[in-house]
């Protein structure tokens, strides 16, 4: 639930102010607006979705030559965590949770490392990974994990899914997706007269 606050008010923030920062994913926008919560009140006006679906047919998902969003391949995925720990999890702690949590579908951690690509720890807590659409069905029923939704590219013309790289399971961090706490206070522009 936390998470869900913390997630809305920098939504909100962002989307408030009419200065745009590039360090707000648009994966985090989408994953704001297909938030569980919203879907339930939704989903019977919007019609049948099959990552909704709790007896998935494979067959019925759009063709990928359909789908809008560059990068949307319905292999990779973004796992979004929630953690009721207090005090907080470092980042050392948070990534060692993703690594478990997917490691609970793959069969095993070093398989899991593997598999993901990224990780973020301070915009939001989650993390990337290829996997097929039937193993992400599988992670929507794991404790902890809050969302799981196709990813797609945050920097198109670079085919970047944004976030740190997670590499030979080490993150790399990348400053261009970084977030400071200053950014998240400064919610009007400044006046530069």
């Amino acid at each position: 639930m936390a998470a869900r606050r913390a997630l809305s008010t920098l939504l909100s923030r962002s989307i408030s102010s009419p200065v745009r920062s590039p360090l707000i994913p648009l994966t985090l926008t989408r994953l704001f607006l297909s938030s569980p919560s919203r879907a339930k009140h939704t989903s019977s006006s919007l019609g049948h979705s099959p990552l909704n679906d709790p007896s998935p047919n494979w067959s019925n998902r759009p063709p990928k030559e359909t789908i809008l969003l560059d990068g949307c391949d319905y292999e990779h995925w973004l796992i979004v965590m929630e953690f009721d720990s207090d005090p907080k999890l470092d980042e050392e702690e948070m990534v060692n949770k993703y690594v478990k949590t997917l490691a609970s579908v793959v069969g095993s951690e070093e398989e899991a490392k593997k598999k993901i690509y990224s990780v973020c720890t301070t915009t939001y807590t989650g993390f990337g990974a290829l996997i097929s659409e039937e193993l992400s069905y599988k992670m929507k029923e794991l404790p902890g994990v809050l969302w799981v939704l196709p990813d797609s590219y945050l920097d198109v013309p670079n085919k970047d899914y944004g976030g740190d790289l997670f590499i030979d399971g080490k993150v790399i961090h990348r400053p261009q997706f970084r977030f400071n706490e200053r950014q998240q206070t400064r919610s009007r522009p400044r006046n530069r007269r």
